[in-house]
């Protein structure tokens, strides 16, 4: 732990600066001959920047925001030089030496096309830069996209093989070079945008495409400018509005795919996939200088993005078929119309909702974002930066258990909002500073709808909660059947009017409700509620009754209202045929279920899918639901106020120095339970501190003083005088945490033009702010202050407390008057150097070497979890699901190793050549610890991991054509592939070991172009290859199958291939750029292996061991004593494969 002088001195010793937006231009004027020109003036007009060249014709200009400009260079007595679409490069020195013509003829020019140098000298490490044209000639739907354009990165979208509970929160999982998910620095303008709670980023961070002017990423090798980040640094440059007023719109639609399948015969909605798709986009751009104000200049875009589906998945043609009537044959005439249906229903072992063939698609996504930025120039030294961004995401994924019903399903609401705000200052011509500050909000809400499908008053979860009579539910799809009991004469009706759980009751406004303090009366008809005519207690003689309190209101969001947990009921009760038992309960004059069997002589046994009885009540278990509700609820919201200070100096000619610091506030409320339905058994986990629900008097009902409930008992909320756990050590009670982050660097750069070197060093620091299980004061000399795995206890007997020397101790509960020594976090930190440099071989090849100890913060997630009462470890172990936050987790580590020699052939060709050691130690983790009886797991330091790997880059590029090939060969091991790994149902006492992760993928390869062909087409393509993912086979211990943990992830699935391309045809009209294209994804309709059963390596076939298990219920199809308990569609599950081609129409609207 770092104590607060120590802090301070750092603060003053040290600085960290923003990560970089800027870029260095550098050379020599001299004439014709080679004789240096002092005086020269250099400039870059868009910009109004310049310099003058020294006596020995050098000049520098730094501080030159990313982008493409022209550079003018101008002598009296000489030509006027214009180099024009000079790329800026982040971080970069580019070197422009001009030679001077004599003008002859006053006036004379010479302009000169610049070109990007394929080979970066001043580059020590791997980065790949792509420019606003690439990114818009190419065929991607979302800036995310661009990541998997980069060798080494892995995009998991597995259901099998990924992080729990990743795409139910919206957060992509993205993997670099052999790291876990959520350890790349996602930045726009060199700000950060990780969610802080989760880690990395996901649907609510979509920035639209006309926003961005630049696109970096850096996959290790990056400087010590560069915190947050063991495996990648990602950095959006936005555009500013320019001098003259320029506006885009570009409209993208599925509909024309949908069109061009129609007019290949597929004229059904479930044989044309673009049809149900449904994409719309729509991406407007506009930009310039402020009417009526000079030198301020304004950018603002926008995308609109919506899917009517968010998964639509090919299905097999094996579906039950109907004339007419019902489909569960209620009546002899509706058997008699169907009796060769049923025979064929039978033959194809289907279920009654089994009855789409092709195409279906489920749930939708939207999502649409605003970027908008103010530029005020006050002079070329002083600019100021002001922008605004917003994202709304609204999305329904798809679950296999809501396969045939999804009004229980969960839907996802993503919102984000930006402010920041930068000022630079150049103070020299070699020195300037940067101050930007930003505030950025993150919401997140998961939940179900509110739903009344009969709307009888009676919502959904309250009918399947309260049953009607003998019934196990009531009809909430019948408004003439509602909750009711009977009596225990047999004969008196009670109408169900209030719920116990939540205290809601009909006809009350959606909510949950304390009925501590509602007036006593006398229930004379026994529904719960007071009625009209009832007696009652007028405690405050108002000469009403009082009912119970509206402590919590359901949110109202998207014209619905959402269900709190105390609404949720456990999908498994209607699972598969019980939903049919279910229905067969409100049938009017039907008081038993169907059953396996015929009723009506010589006519086939239309329930053929129910229960076999004879068999032992066998039956399909398939786990599709039609009821109850989905497994989570959360709601949450991160709020960081970062401010950064950044200096930029360049000492000497040859030196240049980058320092400064960074501070983040962070405000975490944090709130998710997992499977609502079991009550207290939920897995709960909440940012906000523990507080005892009594009310201010402090008493509860069983304390011998106690009278009566008092305002405030049981209302679900904090209020003034209950008692509380003060975990952030402020006096009040808080429900989030706050925990801060303290960072700073120094980065050198030693330039020359045959070498560069890069060396700098950095620290980064966190405060918690939070309680830590502590250890006893005789025991911290050796032990140490805080014990967080193991809670120490105290007898603290004058109830003071605090523990005084005489009092006992023990790390074993059930002292007397017993309490826990806690203590306050403080801040700790890391150290990480940084070293890499570029050796100039000639003027278009260099070796490059990099090292770098890289340190990541944890995600608060694994900080916080259930730490809200460590006050009380035996009710924490009881209630917490066993497991526990950690707050002294340190920051995980990665040491990244790095070579390559890049080489430029020519003015077209380019090729690099690397290879890279990675070791990850300090990943968190869970481990198993005891105290006493219990048994518990605490997040700790512990995972470790290795990556080893080449790289191949081959770039070519020629007159309006730009490509770039991307190779990588790793391979990577771990002990664990994510923290939540670790938290088993068995403890294993020995050293874990490395195995092969399954994000490991050995052969990478992608590319990407974009040209510019005849009759003014352009074109642009993607392509990309990966090996599979491994897994762990399946062998037989006798006749059973288990994983063959042995050899885990010791083989490996089909790899898997795409290709896109994007054609438009540009013509002009009144000074309009007017474009018609398409945009055609999976171009070779390649239905890749998303997921591979483990028996056989394949994504469709399980293999017979499990097939002979299709069949009617309760028959044996194999011979083999393997009685059927699944249908024909158990099987057919095209999720395990990736979507068909795409066909997308746009057109596109460039005014510049």
């Amino acid at each position: 732990m770092m104590k607060p002088k120590h802090l301070f001195m750092c603060m003053f010793l040290i600085s960290f600066g923003l990560a970089g937006t800027d870029g260095t231009i550098r050379g020599k004027i001299t004439d014709a001959n080679g004789v240096a020109l002092p005086g020269a003036n250099v400039i870059l007009p868009e910009l109004s920047m310049g310099a003058a060249s020294d006596m020995d014709g050098n000049y520098l200009i730094l501080n030159i925001p990313v982008g493409k400009y022209d550079v003018i260079v101008s002598m009296m007595g000489y030509k006027k030089t214009t180099m024009k679409g000079i790329h800026i490069l982040m971080d970069q020195t580019l070197w422009l030496n001009f030679k001077l013509e004599e003008e002859i003829v006053a006036g004379e020019e010479v302009e000169v096309i610049g070109t990007k140098p394929l080979v970066e000298r001043g580059s020590t490490s791997k980065k790949i830069t792509v420019s606003k044209e690439a990114i818009q000639a190419l065929p991607i739907r979302d800036l995310t996209e661009l990541y998997t354009l980069q060798s080494g990165v892995v995009k998991v979208e597995s259901r099998e093989k990924s992080v729990p509970g990743h795409e139910e929160r919206g957060i992509e999982e993205i993997h670099v070079k052999g790291g876990r998910s959520g350890q790349i620095a996602y930045m726009m303008d060199g700000m950060y945008l990780r969610n802080p709670i989760f880690g990395s980023i996901g649907s609510g961070t979509r920035l639209n495409l006309f926003a961005v002017k630049q696109f970096d990423w850096m996959e290790g090798g990056f400087n010590a400018e560069y915190g947050d980040a063991q495996s990648a640094v990602s950095n959006f440059h936005t555009n500013s509005g320019g001098k003259q007023i320029t506006y885009n719109i570009k409209f993208e639609t599925s509909q024309v795919g949908a069109l061009i399948n129609a007019a290949m015969g597929k004229t059904q909605e479930n044989e044309n996939f673009d049809l149900i798709r449904g994409y719309d986009d729509l991406n407007i751009g506009i930009g310039g200088p402020v009417l009526g104000i000079p030198k301020l200049s304004f950018w603002i875009s926008g995308q609109y993005t919506t899917e009517d589906n968010y998964s639509v998945y090919e299905f097999d043609d094996r579906v039950f078929t109907l004339h007419d009537g019902d489909y569960f044959y209620r009546t002899a005439d509706d058997l008699a119309a169907n009796i060769d249906n049923i025979s064929n229903n039978k033959k194809a072992l289907v279920y009654p909702w089994d009855n789409v063939a092709g195409f279906r698609g489920f749930g939708f996504n939207e999502t649409w974002d605003v970027f908008a930025k103010l530029t005020y120039k006050l002079t070329n030294k002083l600019r100021f930066h002001g922008a605004y961004w917003q994202v709304g995401n609204h999305r329904q994924s798809f679950n296999p258990e809501y396969l045939y019903w999804d009004e229980g399903r969960n839907e996802l609401f993503r919102d984000t909002y930006r402010f920041n705000f930068e000022v630079n200052h150049s103070l020299t011509q070699r020195t300037f500073y940067t101050i930007r500050t930003s505030r950025f909000t993150q919401d997140q809400f998961q939940g179900v709808r509110w739903r009344d499908n009969d709307s009888d008053g009676y919502p959904n979860w309250f009918e399947w909660r309260h049953p009607a009579g003998y019934k196990d539910i009531s009809d909430p799809e019948n408004g003439k059947v509602i909750p009711y009991s009977i009596g225990e004469d047999g004969d008196t009706i009670r109408y169900t009017n209030v719920d116990g759980r939540t205290g809601w009751h009909h006809g009350a406004e959606p909510g949950l409700y304390s009925w501590e303090l509602a007036e006593n009366f006398g229930d004379q008809n026994g529904n719960g509620v007071w009625d009209v005519g009832e007696d009652f207690t007028d405690t405050n003689g108002d000469g009403l009754w009082n009912g119970p309190e509206l402590i919590k209101p359901l949110l109202e969001r998207d014209g619905s209202y959402w269900l709190e947990p105390e609404m949720y009921e456990d999908p498994e009760l209607f699972y598969d045929y019980r939903s049919v038992e279910l229905r067969y309960q409100n049938a009017p004059g039907y008081f038993n279920a169907p059953i396996n069997q015929s009723f009506i002589p010589g006519v086939p046994n239309p329930y053929y899918y129910m229960p076999n009885y004879a068999e032992g009540g066998i039956a399909w278990d398939e786990g599709r639901t039609f009821g109850g509700h989905d497994v989570f609820y959360a709601d949450s919201r991160a709020i960081t106020d970062e401010i950064r200070f950044d200096v930029t100096s360049q000492i000497t000619d040859k030196w240049k120095v980058r320092t400064g610091i960074d501070y983040k506030y962070h405000k975490l409320n944090f709130y998710e339970v997992q499977a609502p339905w079991l009550g207290a058994g939920a897995f709960i986990q909440t940012f906000a501190e523990f507080w005892e629900d009594t009310g201010p008097d402090g008493k509860v009902l069983g304390d011998s003083d106690y009278l009566e409930a008092d305002e405030g008992e049981g209302n679900g909320r904090w209020d003034k005088g209950e008692e509380f756990t003060d975990a952030n050590n402020n006096g009040k009670w808080d429900e989030f945490r706050e925990p801060e982050e303290f960072s700073a660097y120094v980065q050198n750069t030693f330039e020359v033009p045959w070498m560069v070197i890069n060396y700098g060093i950095r620290i980064d620091m966190v405060n918690y702010n939070t309680q830590i299980w502590g250890m006893p004061p005789p025991l911290q000399d050796s032990l140490g202050i805080y014990s967080p795995g193991n809670p120490y206890f105290y007898s603290d007997l004058n109830d003071n407390n605090i523990w005084d020397n005489d009092e006992s101790y023990s790390d074993i509960a059930g002292l007397p008057r017993q309490k826990v020594f806690l203590e306050q976090s403080g801040w700790f930190y890391k150290i990480s150097p940084r070293l890499g440099f570029s050796h100039v071989i000639t003027d278009k090849s260099t070796f490059t070497f990099n090292y770098g100890l890289y340190y990541q913060t944890p995600v608060y997630q694994s900080i916080y979890l259930n730490t809200n009462r460590l006050e009380d470890p035996e009710d924490l172990f009881e209630e917490g699901e066993g497991q526990v936050g950690n707050a002294t987790i340190g920051a995980e580590r990665t040491q990244d190793y790095s070579v390559a020699f890049n080489v430029q052939v020519g003015e077209s060709w380019a090729y690099s050549f690397g290879a890279w050691v990675r070791d990850m130690d300090q990943m968190t983790r869970f481990s198993h610890e005891r105290s006493g009886v219990y048994t518990y797991q605490i997040s700790t330091n512990g995972d470790y991991g290795s990556a080893r790997g080449l790289d191949l880059t081959l770039k070519w590029r020629r007159a309006f054509f730009g490509s770039e090939l991307q190779y990588t060969y790793s391979i990577s091991k771990a002990n664990s592939e994510y923290a939540w790994a670790s938290i088993s149902g068995q403890y294993v006492d020995a050293p874990s070991q490395e195995f092969i992760t399954y994000f490991d993928r050995p052969h990478g390869l992608t590319y990407y172009a974009y040209t510019f062909l005849p009759f003014g087409i352009q074109a642009g393509l993607t392509a990309n290859y990966q090996s599979g993912y491994p897994y762990t086979p399946i062998i037989f211990r006798g006749k059973d199958p288990v994983a063959d943990d042995r050899n885990r992830n010791s083989k490996r699935g089909p790899g898997t291939r795409n290709v896109n391309i994007s054609f438009s045809k540009y013509l002009m009209v009144m000074n309009h750029k007017i474009a018609l294209g398409l945009n055609v994804f999976n171009v070779l309709d390649i239905r890749n292996p998303v997921d591979v059963y483990a028996m056989t390596g394949k994504p469709d076939d399980p293999g017979t061991y499990y097939t002979d298990y299709v069949g009617l219920p309760g028959t044996d199809p194999s011979g083999q004593g393997k009685y059927a308990n699944k249908s024909s569609a158990y099987y057919d599950r095209p999720w395990r494969l990736s979507s068909p081609r795409e066909i997308n129409f746009f057109v596109r609207i460039d005014f510049d």
